[in-house]
């Protein structure tokens, strides 16, 4: 996962509310929106790391917000724990219940929210776990605009299997790919092979390797950890790029 413990003391935990969303199964799962002060048009559906839509998640989406999309962060574990926020805490046993299935049938309803607020292109972005779910949805059919994946964790989780080598080549919308070229719970082998598999498909991609970074480097920029200013700067630069509405 990118955020431990230690994101908890860098940030003012919030009381807005959580919305309520139904996935395809009718279970129920929660989400927090933040609406972009410029607003560009773009929405994005953003995917939290393994602990789910924790707290320091919710300003993540208040971060994401600031590239002008309308950002709405989803969790994972609605079935599990019920639709409403979280604070801070982590619970290693829930992470059991992470389903991919699942989570493509809850990306599908945020969706739908996202497009009930008007006109405008739809995303999927994520944060370890998140950025392999944000890549994943990208091969669904769900008519996004693009995804993002950072530092995209693919391995096993839950109940689900790890996501195979050549998964990328089903992608058929344009990516961002962020890696930290020292991240090691994501290998080099993962960033070569998405590159690989998109430049045969002809699919619009773009993909960053920040030299000498870890695992969760802009999380850990954002929450004040030293070492990671630049690249996360750069890395934000090119989000809002991406994610910019014509």
């Amino acid at each position: 996962m990118c955020l431990d413990d230690d994101a908890t003391a860098a940030h003012t935990p919030d009381t807005d509310p959580t919305i309520t969303l139904t996935s395809a199964d009718g279970s129920q799962f929660g989400a927090y929106l933040a609406r972009a002060e410029a607003p560009t048009g773009a929405r994005v559906v953003l995917l939290p790391d393994v602990g789910g839509m924790r707290s320091p998640f919710r300003e993540l989406a208040r971060r994401f917000a600031r590239t002008g999309a309308d950002v709405l962060v989803i969790d994972y574990y609605g079935r599990t724990l019920g639709p409403a926020a979280r604070g801070e805490e982590y619970d290693p046993a829930i992470r059991e219940t992470f389903d991919r299935e699942l989570m493509v049938a809850d990306v599908t309803a945020a969706i739908a929210y996202l497009r009930g607020l008007g006109d405008g292109p739809v995303y999927a972005a994520g944060f370890c776990i998140g950025g392999a779910n944000a890549l994943h949805a990208g091969t669904a059919g769900l008519g996004l605009a693009g995804v993002i994946g950072i530092c995209p964790y693919i391995g096993e989780a839950g109940v689900s299997a790890a996501l195979p080598e050549d998964f990328s080549a089903a992608i058929e919308v344009p990516v961002l790919g962020i890696f930290g070229g020292a991240d090691k719970e994501v290998p080099s082998a993962v960033h070569e092979a998405l590159g690989r598999h998109l430049a045969a498909t002809g699919v619009r991609h773009e993909i960053l390797v920040f030299p000498g970074q870890p695992h969760g480097f802009i999380e850990w920029d954002y929450f004040g950890r030293e070492g990671h200013a630049e690249a996360a700067a750069e890395a934000w630069e090119r989000i809002t790029e991406f994610l910019a509405v014509p």
